[in-house]
């Protein structure tokens, strides 16, 4: 498990709560700035209060009131449960998408899924814009592949001391779109060393993916690239729900809900 640190979302989720739950930006900089537990962070980005306007955009939990001014939502633990996929591709998009987001928040990464799919995709009742954190992600990949990175189905974020990062990348295909699906993940800048993930229902995907791999322009970039089928998908899922849950019950309790 990924151990979770002291991040600039938590910074910000500080100091707005000191502000009594909303603050113009320069009330979040002001207190920012004064946080102890924030001022290493503080010396080794020297465009901090940057980073700050872009955490405030990034997640789902800074709610934009105008005019420069952010509200604290309330955080909700969305309850997963075991799941499996259905055989119906329209369906089983969604359930693919919602393990990953889930696995990703599990493991401690923040996670990313298209805004056109966190509203028409569903995972276990519920829409998925329920199971990711990020709102947004074009401070992470301005530029002219933005619209492709945008579309990628689930995207797991780390941080360093600028912000965040890319650390994996996943787009769920059938065998139609293997292509379109390595295309959109190879937009990701190559500065990120992210690692791309494919990952399809059945063998024929398999078999279309091993060979475009060796193809330009993927061959160059083939060691950052893997397939990984619907049950594998569906075995890591459970897996890590039923670990998560069973640690839970002993007592542990994941390092950033003690900050």
């Amino acid at each position: 498990m990924k151990e979770k640190k002291y991040t600039w979302k938590d910074v910000v989720k500080s100091a707005l709560f000191k502000l009594g739950g909303q603050g113009h930006l320069s009330e979040i900089n002001g207190i920012v700035e004064k946080n102890p537990d924030a001022k290493i962070k503080i010396q080794k980005n020297i465009t901090w209060q940057a980073t700050i306007r872009r955490v405030v955009r990034q997640y789902k939990i800074f709610e934009p009131l105008g005019k420069g001014v952010y509200k604290l939502l309330e955080e909700v633990t969305i309850k997963a449960e075991p799941q499996e996929f259905t055989e119906e591709p329209e369906i089983d998009h969604g359930i693919a998408q919602g393990m990953l987001v889930t696995i990703g928040k599990i493991y401690g990464y923040e996670t990313y899924a298209p805004p056109h799919d966190q509203t028409i995709r569903n995972f276990q009742g519920k829409p998925l814009s329920d199971f990711v954190s990020l709102s947004n992600c074009t401070d992470i990949f301005r530029g002219p592949n933005l619209a492709k990175i945008r579309e990628i189905d689930a995207l797991w974020f780390d941080e360093d001391d600028y912000g965040l990062f890319p650390v994996y990348a996943f787009e769920v295909e059938e065998t139609t779109r293997v292509k379109s699906g390595l295309d959109r993940l190879l937009k990701i800048p190559e500065r990120f060393h992210a690692r791309f993930f494919i990952i399809g229902p059945s063998i024929k995907e398999k078999d279309l993916f091993d060979q475009y791999i060796n193809q330009t322009p993927f061959r160059k970039f083939r060691d950052r690239f893997m397939f990984r089928l619907y049950k594998e998908l569906e075995e890591l899922y459970n897996s890590a729900l039923d670990n998560n849950i069973k640690r839970e019950k002993f007592g542990i309790i994941e390092r950033w809900r003690q900050l």
